[in-house]
Formats: C-alpha cells, structure tokens, sequence
C-alpha cells in the first residue's frame, strides 16, 4: 500500500512538471487556473523543503488540507488578501534571511503574479484524490494506536504440559529457538519472591516454613491470596504508581518548599490499590475524582513540580508562560501515564514521529484549561458525612443558644475601662521598672492560663506584671483614668509566696493629678502582694501569680484625678498590674446600700464564633454594627458571617433576616461578588464563604433596615460561626440602634467586654455574672460548648493539594507554543487519531446534578480515558503490571507506546492480557493471579549458555530475572528484620531531614523514632534531593516521571550500606533481637539470623565462618555482613 502511494505521488508529480509548461501562456492578469498553474507551481519551488518527505517549520504545500492549516508560525495566506500572506511577503523579500525559496532560480514577476491573483480571488483549492490521500497519515497505523482485537487466543500447546495461557504465548516465541522456561524455583525461593514483588517485604521465618510444609495442591493459590488481600500489598504497588506521576512533597524548583498536604493522594492511591478499585475507575477518579466521591484522586493532576506566585516574574508575559508550563505538566503526565504517549512533543509544533498534531495537543490542554494547582479542603465522603453531622448539630446548638440568650447578663457599653500597667497612654512609670515577672504555665489560679472560677475572671494579665524595687513612700507608677464622676476601682498586682514583695503597697487617689501636691491625696486602699486578692493568711506558691482582682472602693473623679502606687513600709519589691474602673451614674439615691461586685462585671471576650449582646428591650427600624479595630492590630478589614437580632417577643425568631426583607447597607464593601459579599451579612447562612468584609482597613459599618419598627433586645454576630478563620475579627466595636435613623442608642459596645485572647471558662463566667444565678446555667453552658467544640471538631477540614477547579480559560494554538502568539481558538477534544474509534458508556455516572463546564469537560475526558475501547489504557497498565513482576515490560519503554518507543516483544501475550483485563473488570488483582500463577513466574532464574546467547536481555523470558530491590524495599526489609519497622499507615510523611526546605536547605536527619521507622512509601518525598544512604540506589529524584528505575552498580552503593551510621545501628538491633529471641546460644542466634534475612538456615561452612567473626568481632559485625549480602539484597 506504502509503494502504491510513493509511485501515484510520483506519477502525479511528474505530470504537474509537464503542465508548467503552460504556465508562461497564461494570461496573468485573469484568474489563475489552480491545476494549471498553482499546484505545478508550489511543487516546483516548495515541494522540496515543504513537501510530503519534509516539512520545514511544520509547513507543508503540496496538498490541500495542510496548505490551509500553516506550519509552526501559523497560516501562511489570507484568502483575498495576498499583501497580508506571508507566503507572498516571503516570496517577494529583498532579504537573504527571509526570501524564500532560500536556494535556487527565484520565482519570477509572471509566477509571482499567479499566486497573488490567486490568493486575491479567495485562493480556491479543488480537492482531488492526492488531497484527500495526503490526509491519511501511515503512522496511524501503529500497533498501539489500533482497537484491540476482538478475541485473542493463546497458541495450542501439548496437552501434557501444565501450562498457563500466559506460559503458551510465551513458548510460541522461544520454541522456535530451542529454548523453554526454566524449571519451578525452590518453594523458599518462591515465597520469598512472591513477598517482595507483592509486598515489597520478607516472609517471617514461620511463613517460610509453613509454606515449605504446605504439600496441598492449593498452598501456593492460597499464598497469592494471602499476599494480594495483604495492606502490604497497596504500599508496595503504589510506589510504582506514585514514580509515574512524580509524585512529592515538595514544589520543587530552586526554593523547593514543601507540599505538606500531598500526602491524601498517596493514602488515597494505597486505599484504592488494597480494594482492587477497577482500574478504569481509578483512572477516572484521577481526572474527576472530586465528582466521584474521591476528591484526593485529583492529587493526580497537580503531582508535578509547579512555580509558587512569588517564583513567577510579575510581568503579565512570565504569568502566561508559568500557566502555559503548569498545563503542560499536567497533560505530559495524563498523556505518558494512562496512554503512554507523548503528547507533549507537540506542544510546539506537531509531533515528529507519531501522529499528532499541535491542534491535538491544545485540544487536550482545553480540558484543563480550568485547573489550577493548590491548596484547599478535602472533600470527600468523610467531609460529607462531617458537613451533615455539624448541621445536625448546629440545630441543636441553635436551640441553647435562644436558652442561653435569656440569661447572659446585659451589656453596660462605655461603663468599664481596663488599664494595662503596659499601656503608655494612661500610665507613667516614675521610676524605670527593674522587669517584668512572667505568670507560669498553666490552669491554677493566677496562672498564665487560668480562665477563671465563680470568684475571679480569667487572667487578665497578657501573663506578666511589672515590679521594682521597693522603696517606702516612693511613688513608682501613676495612672490616669481621664473619667468624670463617681467610678468604682478594682487592683491586680504581682503576687509571691517567696515573702519578698511588700505586704503595703499603697493605692492613692491624687484628685487633682498633681503629683507635686499631696494635700488633695487619699489613701483608698494598701494591697498585702504577698498574697493573692481575697486572700490574707496561710502559705502561698512561691511563683509570680496574677493577683485577680481586688475591689478598692467607690470613688469621685474629674478628668485629671490620678490614681497613684507607692511604696509600702515593708518588703524589697512592689509590683503593679491591670487596674479596672466601672462608671456609676450620678447618686440620685444616697441610702442606696447595692454591695458592690467583687470583680468587674466584665463579659466574656470577643470570639469569632458568636457574640450575644443583651440590652433592655428597644424601639428599632435601624440596627448599626461599627468596627474600630479588628485583631492584630489592624491589619486586615473587618469580617462578620451574620448579624442576627432578636425582640422579647416568643417564640424568639431572628428578626434581621433577609428573608424578612431586612436590607443591609455598609460604609463600603471589599467585594461585589465572590465569597465576600454584602448580601451575606443576613442570609442565614455561617462561615468564611458567606461572609461580608468591609472595604476599611480596621474598621467601617454595616447597617441593617427593618421593614417596619420592631422591638430588639439581643444582637448576635460573629465572624465565622464554623470555628475555621479567626482573623479579620473587630475587638473595639459598638452597635447601635434608631427607630428613625438620625438619633442612636448604643445598646452594647466592646468595652465590658475581656480583652481577646483572655483564658475564660464561660460557666463560670456566667454564674458570676448571669443575671439569672439558676443551678441550671452552667449545665446549660457547659452542654453548649460541648456541642459547639464538637461541631467546630467536625469542620476543621483536612486539607489536600489537589487540582483546585474555576472557569476554564480560553485555550488557543500558540504558535511555537510561545504564549505571546496566540492563534486559531481550539475546544476540548481528543487527538484526531482516536476519534473514529468506537466509543463504550462510562461505568457509572456521578450523582451530583447539573455540571458546570469545567466539569463537563473533565468528566467527558475521564470517561474516555477509561473507556473499554480506547486502545492504550489496559494496554499500557498491564504493561506496568508485567514489568515490576519481571522487571522488565513487554514494551520496554512503558511511558511511550509511539513509533518512538520499542515495539512489544509480545504483542499478542500484551493484547491477551489487556482484553483479560477488561474482561475481569480491569481487576489489577485478577491480573496479578495470572502471571503468579504462570509457570514462567515460578521458574528458576539459572542462567543458560544457550539462552544468553540467543536472548542476553532475557526479552523472550527463559528464565526469571533475578533483581536487586529497589530503595524503598530495601530499607523497609532492613528493618523489619531488626524488628524495628513500624507498620503504621497513612497520614502525613515522616522526614529523612532535619528541616523541609526553603533556604535552609536539607540537612540529614541523625537521629530516627519509631515514626521514622514507618515504611518508606511513608516518608516526605523531597524533589532533587537524594535520601540519605538509600538515594544511591537510583532511587529517583520525583522531578520526572521514572516508569522504570535503573538498575546500577556502584561503588558507593556498598560504601554507604555498609559504613551507615544507619546500618552500624540496625546490626546492632538486629543481634539484640537474635540474642533476646534464640537464647545465649550462639549457633541458634546464627541460624535465626539466616533465616530473618536470607529466608533459609545457614550451610554448614557459613556458620561455622559466622561463628569464627562472631567470636572475634562480635555479632553485630555477622548481623552487618548479612544485611549488606548480594543474596539479602536480591529478589531472587
């Protein structure tokens, strides 16, 4: 068919060289004759550089369908308008670099003629037969690019061997050689086998006996089934996938920081491996996996190294490129890892050895268009089931929370004023501290964490206090309340045990405020700093304990007065803390004898999740919330999830709600759309993605009107009511109402409030203050937090990086696949080789509603991906599968099944094994049992001279090829053989490193914990960064997609395992573990040693040398060679 087609194209040529003769006939000024005149043409000038057997810049002109199309710099003719075409501007230039054609005679004025005319009139191109030939391209006629075949048979063999249909395909190639499979290995060297390439670890001395003594027909089926039902088995078989995709735990690049969530992928992958997941779904899930049910899948996507923000230029151009690399990466690694193609070759141009084009290559980009790589919570069914028992709950915490709302005291704004000693606005210090004395660690009373007791809030005093050097009558601190009228004082000091702070320090109260008169000045209260407030005898902790409060009496104040601290008569230290003030209204009623609080009725601090404000009942059509300033200090705007407000009125609904045609206005909105909008301050709705932020950096308000005048006694807000965000939070605040809009009543504020952060048991905290002192308040709120700690339990996310999914962009052909030359827009399609391919339903649908595009689009890609006719996915998995049994595939490169790639040794054994894998419902452990239970699995590894000679590479399999095992194997055996090796799964990765990266780098880690001990497939893979004594082993560096490791042999591989402080200190336990488990005896101690790790005892001539060097040098040394065998290392 080939040589029919080369001798048409030729005779087709030679009569268009024959028709150039006509062509000086031609009157140019009509229309050209395309036949006649513009085909002989192109071939003359252009067929040699741009024709069939080459195509220079992608561009080919012989034939219609690729004349249109253009080559890597796009269309080469604007139909109609042939000054704009580049094929004329390059024919017609005066510069050597650019005129074309580069060599010979140049076309002359009557030629050139031709082709504008041409082109002016549209530039017709009649299609013949060569046009419609030219289409089809031979190279789609690869073996892998073809369905697979609808029955495959396995050769007829002698009815007296007991062969496999896998056995069968295998001799019908080497018979005609003269070759056969080598006998069945020994049963020891069996299990041992089957262990390592099915678990990646040792059989246990009994296993190996158990087996060895197992003559049933069924012990080695039964064995299969104990190694594939095993977990092991899943975190053996994931290592291979996770080389395919590159998969790490960190970036990568030059900063190489850390990917700290990637580890779901991994679990994921090993969870789905373990449950025999079909593997058409797996493939699925790892495009769509958040519309499956399994949203780690989709760690797939984004496993490759990507640049963070802060790496890409700031230039818009370096943002185009740095998104062009991360869609690239993505479909390198689905085109190389499910279909073993490289469809990233065409990114630039089309594809110089198989059959795809550019346009494939975008097509396939438009289905990601809408991916990004990053962080964000992971939503699978454990999200799910979490999301539906935190509503549950929120039901029920709605309902105390309208219980509790009854009894929270009412909020007195603009009534108490707290004054830090630290607070250089109120206070002076009038002689320089000596320090701080800082309140220790803990729960106890006047410790740093106290939160409090129906006697004392919580500790209030940010944790230290301030002291000096006591000298009597010295004033050392003044503050300055700035408050006019009757006020109450409470003190706090620095209290100790050890007996050195004064037991008088002395409170003034200087009316005035000038210190330099003391007529004006009272005594109010002198403060025992011995003790704690409240407290006057016995012993007390000899620690630097907050005071709590001490009510110092009822005071008349103007704006100057001062209140001073001086020096007692007795003790070398004096110490001072926060002081609080309470307003009192004027005394209307002097016979009023109301005892005073014994600490300031303060409320609870401000929390992000819910603030109940009380006041007495009010008129209201107008409800304002005003921030001043939110937490750390201002730097963020402020935040609320929902303002709520409720009336006396039974039974209690929420009156601001939108639904109620409440309407909200604010002094500026940081957003109109997104997550952060307006609307949501009243939707009913709570958390961080219903929320409204203000346009203000630390402050602004936002308003709700009523429809009509309604009454209101509680306001409840909060900033995000799931727990999850705790910035952006206002802690000096004040709401307001009118029933008219132009005269306000603050009905609470912040300012009775504890400052944020304060440790604070809240029943406590509402005994001492509620204004209903019931037994069953605390009850009530303890059962309140509960369900509030547990509903916040179930929000806290974990998080995954994974794709992260928006609007797909606009995808075009990029020219030279540069992002600045954007040409013809493309939609989401597969390449063009596969489209006339038949086509099998998904097996099964997701249940989640109507799709958004971007959705659609990754979905429709899964399921082709994974449907049953598309000709590359078994076939490329079952060739993974053969390869990590015998350590070679019968595609020798796995990653490319193109004409690039080598052919398979075995095509009709590879077809077979697709189709049965099809068959079974892509069960990967069905596949398994197969080749486990082929004669060509079991046999020997003896090598022949006869096999070496005709098959040195071992390609046809004559015999099983003895490996070493990989790193990860390695290391795990190493350890389990000791004892130490903990079998702990899933989670976040332990590191072989001291630190994670960033500019620090990767020092080694010296020391190792159990948790270290976990098994490799466990640890945090680090990109470009080799692991400690077990990288030498071509363990790979997660930068690339390693389908098939190497397997080298060098000198540091044995210096680093044998001097490793690593395998100095498993020799170590490794003889413990013998000399604790076989006795004082050291002939039992040795045998026990060959039999953890060479799976058999020792011959008489290796124990009796192990004695001689485990008398001479100890058994740790034996211990050492052991580990360090060809034989211990070898998957035999």
């Amino acid at each position: 068919m080939r040589r029919n087609f080369a001798v048409s194209l030729l005779l087709h040529g030679l009569c268009l060289l024959s028709a150039n003769n006509r062509l000086l006939s031609q009157d140019s000024a009509g229309t050209a004759d395309f036949e006649h005149n513009i085909r002989p043409l192109l071939l003359n000038h252009c067929g040699q550089c741009h024709g069939p057997r080459q195509q220079k810049g992608g561009l080919r002109l012989d034939a219609r369908s690729h004349f249109f199309r253009g080559g890597d710099s796009g269309p080469v003719i604007v139909p109609g308008k042939s000054l704009e075409s580049h094929l004329i501007q390059r024919i017609t230039s005066a510069d050597a670099d650019l005129q074309m054609p580069p060599t010979g005679p140049r076309l002359t004025t009557t030629e050139i003629q031709l082709l504008q005319d041409w082109i002016n009139a549209g530039a017709d191109w009649p299609e013949t037969e060569y046009d419609r030939q030219a289409l089809i391209d031979p190279r789609r006629k690869h073996w892998s690019f073809q369905p697979l075949p609808a029955s495959v048979s396995p050769p007829p063999a002698d009815s007296r061997q007991h062969l496999t249909d896998i056995d069968r395909f295998l001799l019908d190639k080497l018979s005609p050689l003269g070759l056969s499979l080598n006998p069945r290995a020994d049963r020891r060297i069996l299990i041992r086998r089957a262990y390592l390439v099915i678990t990646g670890l040792l059989p246990t001395p009994q296993q190996v006996a158990d087996f060895v003594a197992d003559e049933s027909p069924n012990a080695w089926n039964n064995l299969i089934e104990t190694l594939l039902s095993s977990p092991h088995y899943g975190e053996r078989w994931a290592q291979h996938w996770l080389d395919v995709i590159r998969y790490a735990d960190t970036h990568g690049f030059e900063v190489n920081t850390p990917r700290d969530n990637a580890w779901p992928y991994r679990d994921y992958v090993i969870r789905s491996l373990n449950s025999d997941k079909p593997w058409n779904t797996f493939v699925r899930e790892q495009i769509a996996g958040d519309l499956l049910g399994e949203d780690a899948a989709t760690g797939f996507l984004v496993a490759s190294a990507v640049l963070l923000p802060g790496q890409i230029g700031a230039d818009d151009a370096s943002k185009r490129l740095a998104r062009q690399d991360a869609l690239d990466e993505i479909i390198a690694g689905t085109s190389s890892a499910v279909l073993g193609i490289t469809l990233a070759c065409a990114r630039c141009h089309d594809h110089k050895f198989d059959p795809l084009t550019q346009q494939d290559y975008y097509s396939m980009q438009a289905f990601f268009a809408g991916v990004e790589y990053g962080e964000r919570p992971l939503r699978d069914n454990n999200w799910m089931q979490s999301q539906q028992q935190a509503a549950a709950l929120s039901t029920q915490i709605a309902e105390l929370e309208g219980q509790v709302r009854g009894i929270v005291p009412l909020a007195a704004p603009n009534q108490l004023l707290l004054i830090d000693e630290e607070d250089s606005t109120r206070v002076r210090f009038l002689r320089s501290p000596n320090g701080p004395g800082a309140n220790p660690a803990g729960t106890q009373r006047g410790y740093r964490d106290d939160p409090g007791s129906l006697l004392q809030p919580g500790n209030l005093s940010n944790g230290r206090y301030t002291w000096w050097n006591n000298v009597p009558g010295e004033d050392v601190a003044v503050w300055k309340p700035a408050l006019n009228g009757p006020a109450r004082l409470w003190l706090s000091w620095g209290a100790h045990g050890s007996g050195v702070h004064t037991r008088d320090a002395r409170c003034i109260l200087d009316r005035d405020g000038d210190l330099t008169t003391r007529d004006d000045q009272l005594e109010i209260f002198k403060a025992d700093q011995y003790y704690p407030a409240g407290v006057s005898s016995g012993t007390t902790e000899q620690t630097p304990q907050w005071s709590g409060f001490q009510y110092a009496g009822s005071l008349e104040l103007n704006t100057d007065s001062a209140i001073i601290l001086r020096g007692g008569d007795t003790g070398t230290g004096i110490t001072a803390d926060v002081i609080a003030f309470q307003r009192l209204p004027a005394r209307d009623n002097p016979a009023d004898n109301t005892p005073p609080p014994a600490t300031p009725p303060l409320r609870d601090p401000v929390t992000p999740l819910n603030n109940i404000e009380r006041f007495a009942p009010l008129p209201a059509r107008f409800l304002r919330f005003t921030t001043f300033q939110t937490i750390n200090n201002n730097q963020h705007e402020p935040c609320l999830d929902e303002l709520e407000a409720f009336g006396p009125a039974q039974p209690q609904r929420n009156l601001a709600a939108a639904s109620l045609g409440v309407r909200p206005t604010s002094s500026g909105n940081y957003s109109d759309i997104g997550i952060h909008q307006l609307p949501h301050i009243n939707d009913g709705r709570h958390g961080n993605d219903f929320s409204w932020i203000s346009s203000q950096l630390g402050g602004g308000w936002v308003q709700l009107e009523f429809p009509e005048i309604v009454e209101l006694d509680t306001v409840v807000w909060s900033r995000d009511r799931t727990g999850k965000f705790l910035d952006r939070l206002p802690v000096r605040y004040s709401i307001t109402v009118s029933a008219d809009g132009v005269n306000w009543t603050t009905v609470a504020d912040h300012s009775d409030r504890a400052p944020v952060g304060t440790p604070w048991d809240p029943q406590a905290a509402l005994l001492r203050t509620a204004a209903s002192s019931s037994s069953s308040a605390g009850t009530l709120v303890k059962q309140l937090q509960q369900l509030r700690d547990s509903r916040t339990k179930l929000s806290q996310t974990q998080m995954v990086f994974a794709g992260t999914f928006r609007e797909p962009d606009r995808t075009r052909i990029l020219r030279r696949g540069d992002p600045e030359q954007p040409a013809d827009d493309v939609q989401p399609q597969i390449p063009q080789l596969f489209q006339q391919l038949p086509t099998s339903s998904p097996t099964s649908q997701p249940d989640h509603g109507a799709l958004t595009p971007e959705q659609q689009r990754r979905l429709t890609l899964a399921d082709w991906l994974a449907s049953d006719a598309n000709p590359l996915t078994a076939r490329v998995i079952v060739n993974r599968v053969w390869q990590h049994h015998f350590g070679l595939g019968l595609v020798e490169t796995p990653n490319d099944f193109g004409l690039n790639g080598t052919p398979p040794g075995n095509q009709p054994l590879l077809d077979w094994l697709a189709s049965e894998l099809i068959r079974s419902g892509w069960s990967l452990k069905h596949l398994h049992r197969l080749i486990l239970r082929s004669s060509a699995w079991q046999q020997d590894s003896a090598l022949l001279p006869k096999g070496l000679e005709l098959d040195r590479n071992n390609a046809l399999l004559w015999h099983y090829s003895a490996r070493r095992m990989e790193t990860e194997a390695i290391r795990d055996c190493t350890l389990q053989v000791t004892g130490e090796l903990n079998l702990k799964t899933g989670g976040p990765g332990f590191s072989f490193f001291q630190t994670r990266g960033g500019l620090s780098g990767f020092p080694e880690q010296e020391q190792f914990t159990s948790e270290e001990f976990r098994r490799m497939v466990y640890s945090h893979r680090v990109r470009m960064e080799q692991v400690p004594v077990f990288g030498a082993f071509d363990c790979p560096d997660f930068g690339q997609s390693i389908p098939r490791r190497s397997r080298s042999t060098t000198a540091i591989q044995a210096l680093n395992l044998f001097n490793s402080r690593f395998t100095h200190d498993r020799a170590e336990a490794l003889a413990h573990r013998l000399s604790t488990q076989a006795g004082a005896q050291l002939t039992a101690q040795l045998q026990l040693a060959w039999q953890l790790t060479l799976s058999r005892p020792p011959t008489t001539t290796e124990l009796s040398a192990a004695e001689t060097v485990a008398q001479q040098h100890g058994l740790p040394q034996v211990c050492r060679a052991l580990l360090n065998s060809s034989e211990f290392l070898l998957i035999p």
